[in-house]
């Protein structure tokens, strides 16, 4: 009889037990982290002990700019703003955190796919909305190496693709690169701080063309010249979709 009895109580009790067992690992599913759908992902452009004083210098002078002026009582903002940067872009487009879902979670954008920080593309894009242009801030790290000593100029192509094609993104909505004309004016140290700067040359139906200039930070000199030219295009297309 006893017996009886002590069976139904662990019978009873298995229930309660994988209940238990199945909230334990919930809980521990809900504290690991779910990259590249996690709500706070790591923002890529904010400074690090990678970034020179010279980086970070400038940074900080583009950073004021983008402040709110409260001089003689009146708020103003001022039309800089700072754009985050992320290791994935599809996410943060209007719609993207549900098209993500739908693109293999292992694509990574090229430039934020280095672990390592101060390795390759140390960057932050300024854009000015009013003026139709933005400056991004670019260091380059050891792994960029072409020429000894200098940047590879796939690399500093790399960066120019990225800054025009934010402006133009930014402008315009979703876009792909047409075109991209690079004049190589000096070589550009490596480990050096540039300004990259781009602005809207024209708007022709869905084609936007954009200029650009890399200098180096106080723009006494001059590492490159070029223009893009971006066509704007429909979600479909990042499925492989032409229609």
């Amino acid at each position: 009889m006893l017996g009886h009895i002590s069976r139904r109580l662990l019978l009873s009790k298995e229930p309660h037990r994988l209940l238990q067992s199945s909230l334990e690992t919930i809980r521990h599913i809900s504290t690991v982290s779910l990259w590249p759908f996690s709500s706070q992902p790591r923002d890529f452009s904010q400074p690090n002990s990678s970034w020179s004083p010279e980086m970070h210098k400038v940074y900080d002078h583009y950073t004021a700019l983008c402040d709110t002026d409260t001089e003689n009582g009146e708020g103003k903002k001022r039309p800089w703003r700072k754009l985050p940067s992320y290791n994935r872009s599809i996410k943060y487009a209007t719609g993207g955190i549900h098209l993500s879902k739908l693109i293999q979670a292992k694509a990574r954008l090229f430039t934020r796919n280095v672990k390592e920080q101060g390795a390759t593309f140390e960057y932050v894009v300024f854009v000015n909305k009013e003026e139709k242009r933005c400056v991004c801030v670019f260091q380059a790290g050891h792994l960029l190496e072409g020429a000894p000593g200098h940047v590879h100029g796939g690399a500093i192509a790399t960066m120019i693709d990225t800054v025009t094609g934010t402006l133009a993104g930014f402008l315009s909505g979703p876009i792909m690169t047409a075109n991209l004309n690079i004049d190589y004016r000096s070589p550009m140290p490596l480990g050096s701080v540039v300004l990259i700067h781009s602005a809207l040359d024209r708007i022709e139906g869905r084609k936007a063309y954009i200029t650009c200039k890399v200098t180096s930070s106080d723009e006494s000199k001059l590492y490159t010249e070029a223009t893009a030219l971006f066509v704007s295009i429909s979600v479909g297309h990042l499925f492989g979709s032409r229609n």
